[in-house]
Formats: C-alpha cells, structure tokens, sequence
C-alpha cells in the first residue's frame, strides 16, 4: 500500500512533463485562452482550452449535463481530455465526472486528497483506477505548465491528516479534514506571447472550488500573488466565502458565480452578491447567464454570456 501512494504521488512530477506534451492535431493559431464556465444547475464544471488546444476540465457537475457541454465546445471527434481536476468529490462536483471518464481517455486526474465514502465517488474513483488513469494528489506549491506561456498554481490543497488509499476505491484521501475546505484552489496564469515587451501582461484566474473564507484567510498569506482578472467565487456564492478582505486581496475585475436557478441553498447570498458589488466586481451567474465565455490572448480579454 504504501509504494503505491509512493508511486500516486510522485507521478505528478512526470505527468507534468507528458501533460505538456499533450497536443491536438489542430492548433489556435489565435493563441487565445478559452475557459467555459458551464451552466451544469446546482454545481460547478469549466473547462479549460489552452491555446496549444490542451485541455482541463475543472469538476464535472452534478448528472451527465456536462456531456453535453463538452460536445458544444470540444471538436465533435475529439474524445481526449488532458487534465481532470477535482476540486472535492462532493457529488455536485463529481457526479458528472463519472460518464466523462466513461466516454473520454483522461491524461490524468488531479484529486484534492481529502477522503469521503459516498456512491458516486467510489465509482468515480473505480473507473479511474480500471482505466490506468493516472492519479495526482494536489499540494500548495505545485504547478503544472502548459507550456511557457501557461500555468496552473495550486495554491491550497490538503495540509495535515492521515494520507490513505484504498485499491478497492473504498477511501481514498486524508481523514479529518472539511470536505469544502479541502477543495483545490488554484490560480491559472496567462502570459502573452513576447510578455511585457511587446505590450502583453499576465492574465490569470482564480478557482476556489468550494473553500470558504477560513481558507481564503489563509491565502492572504499570498499577498498581491493573490491578484487576478477574474474570481470563480467559492462555494457557489455562499455567505461562507468569498471574504470582503479576500476579495480586496484578489480584487478581481469579474466574478463568476456557477450556481443552478431557483436552488434550495439560496445560492448566491445577498451578503456575497453585496460584497462584490463593494469590490466594484462585475458579477456572472450561470443560472441567469448560462455558460460564461472567456477568451483571452493576454493583451485583451472578452466575456460572453452563452445564453
């Protein structure tokens, strides 16, 4: 047991170096980034087209709507995803992840680390391990790189605990830790092509997962590394996230807040929707907007409501 959580984590290190590999046969001769914020109801699923036509999908949403999503976006022949990254197997997160593995050969899949027996989760966990996906454990401090233009910092992960694997898929993960707080937080950063030479700066976004404030109190400790353009807001707008103080910090231009309509949580509280408009942050919301467009080649970046 314990040479295979060896071998799980320290297979992060050379999928870094295939997952840059990894490229389709048509390129974006654009060079633009495209991140799909997609409307999945009460959940959260973005997927990521890099410019070099790699992709990420970040969750999967709660049931199969994202199957329908990825075909609107990806090539119809394309049956390739690069990166699949799990913030937190809550179901909302998760449930749709489990068709996408079905139907795609996933380069690797990046898991928050934290343990949680649930249904859903277990079978998502299965087909990883029967299809010889393989698996990376996210810690604060990594980084994967797209190419030199492109990465994705994980900024907070699971810290502490007990690190378990259970081959059968029974647990899988580190006991004792908040599901929501063990979410992956990670900040995708652009630069253009000649950098700040030739005019371009860096374009970056932040992806809280479902983290609340006790985890973005923790992030200011990133100071002004915590600046970004854009802000996927923790936890689908709930009044536990998304900080006055943490959102000076980010003090991101947009917001995007991925949440189903009419959803029995309240979701977004007025008490976060308040503290954006205090940041001046432009607000999206997938249940109002449908699925949110960014595209960006670092020099500009536009928003496009999909609905």
């Amino acid at each position: 047991m314990k040479y295979k959580l060896i071998k799980i984590l320290l297979i992060f290190f050379v999928s870094v170096i295939i997952i840059s590999g990894f490229l389709f046969l048509s390129k974006n001769t654009d060079r633009f980034l495209e991140i799909d914020f997609l409307d999945v109801g009460q959940g959260d699923a973005i997927l990521v087209i890099t410019p070099e036509n790699q992709t990420m999908l970040i969750d999967g949403g709660p049931n199969n709507r994202v199957l329908q999503k990825l075909g609107k976006y990806l090539p119809m022949l394309e049956k390739r995803i690069d990166i699949v990254l799990l913030t937190h197997p809550h179901a909302d997160h998760v449930a749709g992840l489990v068709e996408v593995l079905k139907r795609y050969n996933v380069g690797a899949v990046i898991l928050s680390g934290v343990e949680l027996k649930t249904e859903v989760y277990s079978e998502f966990l299965k087909i990883t391990l029967e299809k010889n996906v393989p698996i990376i454990i996210a810690e604060a401090g990594q980084a994967i790189h797209f190419d030199e233009n492109l990465e994705f910092d994980i900024l907070a992960g699971v810290d502490g605990g007990e690190k378990v694997f259970n081959k059968n898929s029974e647990g899988f993960g580190v006991r004792g830790n908040d599901v929501n707080d063990a979410s992956i937080v990670g900040k995708l950063i652009f630069s253009a092509k000649g950098g700040s030479a030739s005019g371009g700066k860096d374009f970056s976004v932040i992806f809280m997962g479902d983290a609340t404030s006790k985890i973005e109190n923790q992030l200011l400790a990133y100071g002004e590394n915590l600046e970004s353009d854009i802000l996927k807001a923790g936890h689908h707008g709930s009044k536990y996230s998304s900080s006055l103080l943490f959102l000076k910090f980010v003090s991101p231009k947009a917001a995007v807040i991925e949440v189903g309509a009419k959803n029995r949580y309240g979701h977004p509280t007025e008490a976060t929707l308040s503290r954006l408009k205090m940041i001046n942050a432009n607000i999206f919301r997938t249940d109002q907007n449908g699925d949110i467009r960014v595209l960006s080649d670092g020099f500009t970046t536009n928003i496009y409501k999909e609905k």
